[in-house]
């Protein structure tokens, strides 16, 4: 069955469920490999560095999420409706698999400052996500969805804050209830 996948997209699978599930620190090359079914000259030829593959597996999350929150943002051009769509997502993904919070943000948790294109890659990440809820946030208004004195750069912010606060707190707590939160706190953001 691996055979079938490109090696290349097998370690970079393997790597972002071992990276979420266990943590980017420890998470050994050893072990993507031997569950990519590959051996680490493999690996070695489609990455130079485990830092080379950690930036990989931050892009593709990001362009994953990006896709999702994209369809539901045409999908429900009502913020409120919106999030609560991501909610359901979020709560599901809890319920049937694991929902181990913010790639992002775990992967920022757990280096240090020797991993500065990791660290950009998440800078950029934030940068990209924050601007697309900004101009989610902007046709939102000029549909009459949210008030027009409502400041777009700075809520967007917030949505984006209120989305990290909530998913660290499910992950503290492990409540349930805080993911419903987020729904809570981005009606008083945005009304």
């Amino acid at each position: 069955m691996s055979a079938k996948i490109p090696t290349r997209m097998r370690i970079i699978n393997i790597s972002k469920e071992l990276f979420l599930s266990q943590g980017y620190g420890e998470t050994g090359l050893n072990q993507i490999v031997s569950e990519a079914d590959t051996v680490k000259a493999s690996l070695y030829q489609h990455f130079k560095s485990k830092e080379e593959l950690g930036n990989v597996v931050l892009k593709e999350y990001s362009r994953e999420n990006l896709i999702l929150l994209s369809e539901l943002m045409q999908k429900y051009p009502n913020p409120i409706d919106f999030v609560k769509a991501w909610v359901r997502i979020l709560k599901r993904e809890a319920r049937r698999y694991h929902l181990y919070g913010c790639p992002m943000a775990n992967f920022r948790s757990q280096i240090s400052e020797s991993s500065p294109s990791i660290l950009a890659s998440i800078q950029e990440i934030t940068k990209t996500t924050i601007s697309t809820l900004e101009e989610y946030l902007v046709l939102a208004k000029t549909k009459g969805y949210i008030r027009n004195s409502l400041d777009v750069k700075q809520n967007a912010r917030f949505l984006f804050l209120s989305y990290e606060g909530a998913l660290q707190l499910w992950r503290l707590t492990g409540d349930i209830k805080s993911l419903d939160e987020f729904t809570e706190v981005v009606s008083k953001i945005i009304d």
